[in-house]
């Protein structure tokens, strides 16, 4: 479904950085079923069971040529980063992340920055926030 979604909403990611978990590998697969093209993947070690400054690290290493980038890892970790990352933005979006951020959650960020090394916490707008249970089959 959450797959479906994002090409509905042309949110298919130039490059997604993945945890090397067998479930994160899985997610991703399932999502990109939905896709026109499967997007470039990057299987990081440093994702997994990452905190929050750990995640934004990671994030920081992307290439600039990757202009919307997906990342699929774990909580609290990505929980932590979304809520870090944004500053404003969508409140609605915001008061419902901040509910919970369930497996297979999608934040969706918005950062003025022309290079993800100029990104920090508090640097992004929430643009949406959407859960499996949010969706229609």
């Amino acid at each position: 479904m959450m797959g479906r979604h994002m090409l509905a909403r042309d949110l298919c990611p130039s490059l997604a950085l993945v945890s090397p978990s067998a479930r994160t590998r899985e997610t991703i697969a399932l999502a990109m079923a939905h896709w026109p093209a499967p997007a470039p993947l990057q299987i990081q070690r440093a994702i997994y069971l990452a905190d929050a400054p750990a995640l934004l690290e990671v994030l920081r290493e992307a290439p600039d040529e990757a202009r919307v980038l997906m990342i699929v890892g774990h909580n609290p970790g990505l929980a932590d980063l979304a809520l870090n990352l944004t500053s404003g933005g969508d409140p609605h979006a915001r008061m419902h992340m901040m509910e919970g951020f369930p497996t297979c959650a999608l934040a969706v960020l918005e950062f003025p920055a022309e290079h993800w090394m100029e990104l920090s916490f508090h640097s992004a707008k929430l643009r949406d926030f959407v859960t499996p249970a949010g969706l229609d089959d």
